[in-house]
């Protein structure tokens, strides 16, 4: 593996203990860091030790970097505040491994993807995967008790309750929506004069 594959694997590693070092467990954060090292080690392994160019390895470990140093932080204090920049970091690195995730299914089956295909697909993945932690979100509030259904909303004394439920499940998509937009343009703009053969045979 080159130096840029090690560091995102470590990086995912790291993402991935500070996820479960707490009784209430960032399940999905210990999903993307799985995801990552999946993603990197895959064509290592099975494409001919094939690795990804150093632009996507860099994009995507500058995200887990900056959440490994986030997570410790949030396991001292945690705020609504933190919370959205953990959230913005994740739907960054999820998009860059919507576009590892499209590289690969390019280059392992039949299927012919344009660089703007894998751009659009790489959007849509970080957006699914903010949906998936809107689902994550809903099912823990409502074994902890929370009132997450409106008929649980009754009185007027419920309002600042009521306001507190919407912004914890509407925070991860409306927070992936604008960010992965940005990071889809970045890399709009970087792979415009880069050739999609380049893209996988590691180094920009």
């Amino acid at each position: 593996m080159s130096a840029l594959d090690t560091v995102s694997v470590l990086l995912s590693l790291t993402v991935a203990a500070i996820s479960l070092s707490s009784a209430d467990a960032d399940w999905m954060w210990l999903a993307v860091s799985a995801l990552g090292i999946a993603l990197v080690l895959y064509p290592r392994r099975y494409l001919g030790g094939r690795g990804y160019n150093s632009f996507l390895l860099a994009a995507a470990a500058v995200p887990m970097a900056a959440q490994a140093v986030l997570g410790i932080y949030m396991r001292l204090e945690w705020t609504y505040d933190l919370w959205t920049l953990s959230l913005m970091l994740q739907s960054w690195a999820c998009a860059v491994y919507g576009y590892m995730l499209a590289l690969l299914i390019d280059a392992r089956s039949e299927i012919v993807l344009s660089k703007r295909w894998i751009l659009l697909f790489s959007l849509l993945f970080s957006v699914s995967i903010s949906a998936i932690y809107l689902f994550f979100q809903f099912s823990s509030l409502y074994f902890q008790g929370e009132p997450v259904f409106n008929t649980d909303f009754q009185g007027s004394e419920m309002n600042d309750i009521r306001i507190w439920m919407n912004s914890q499940l509407m925070t991860p998509p409306s927070v992936a929506v604008p960010v992965s937009i940005i990071v889809a343009v970045a890399m709009r703009f970087w792979t415009q004069r880069t050739e999609k053969s380049a893209l996988m045979k590691g180094g920009a």
